[in-house]
């Protein structure tokens, strides 16, 4: 995640899953902080989710490759 460089926009920039749940965490942190999540509890569980499913793409990103590796291997043991 990197900081948007251009000075007429603000925020940051989106790349990857990683990149989604570093912000909800960031969001979440500063709602506990503030004590304010009964109030945004609603929105703590929307961020949450969405947590939760940059997680899992990043998990599935991670079998893609294992499995990958696997054929191979196998693919060479078989020639």
């Amino acid at each position: 995640m990197s900081e948007n460089k251009n000075p007429k926009t603000r925020g940051v920039s989106i790349k990857s899953p990683a990149d989604v749940r570093r912000i909800a965490c960031r969001i979440i942190s500063d709602v506990f902080r503030d004590q304010t999540q009964v109030e945004y509890a609603g929105k703590i569980n929307q961020l949450l989710l969405t947590w939760l499913k940059g997680w899992e793409l990043e998990k599935v990103s991670d079998f893609e490759k294992r499995l990958q590796a696997l054929e191979q291997a196998r693919d060479g043991m078989m020639k």
